[in-house]
Parts: structure tokens; C-alpha cells; sequence
């Protein structure tokens, strides 16, 4: 099997190109199920100073 390698190298190129793809897909689903909780903005309000 180290021969088959030996004889392709590009094809260690494609893996690691799977590995990346499959840690930013794990990473995105990962942040996408687990987001911050929203916090709804202040409203507005002008304070009277004299």
C-alpha cells in the first residue's frame, strides 16, 4: 500500500484537502448548533439633564 502512495504523491494532496474541508464543516455545523444567545438592544431614551 506504501508503494501505491510512493507512485501517486498528489493523492496525499487530496486527502489533506478532505481533512481540511471536513474540519471547517465539522467547525461551521459545530458554531452554527451552539450560537450565543441573542440580547436584544436598548431602546433609545433621552435622558432630561438641567
Amino acid at each position: 500500500m506504501i508503494h501505491f502512495f510512493q507512485k501517486r504523491p498528489w493523492i496525499w494532496v487530496i486527502v489533506a484537502f478532505i481533512i481540511l474541508m471536513t474540519g471547517w464543516a465539522f467547525l461551521l455545523r459545530l458554531s452554527i448548533t451552539h450560537l450565543p444567545e441573542s440580547i436584544p438592544p436598548k431602546s433609545a431614551e433621552k435622558s432630561e439633564q438641567p
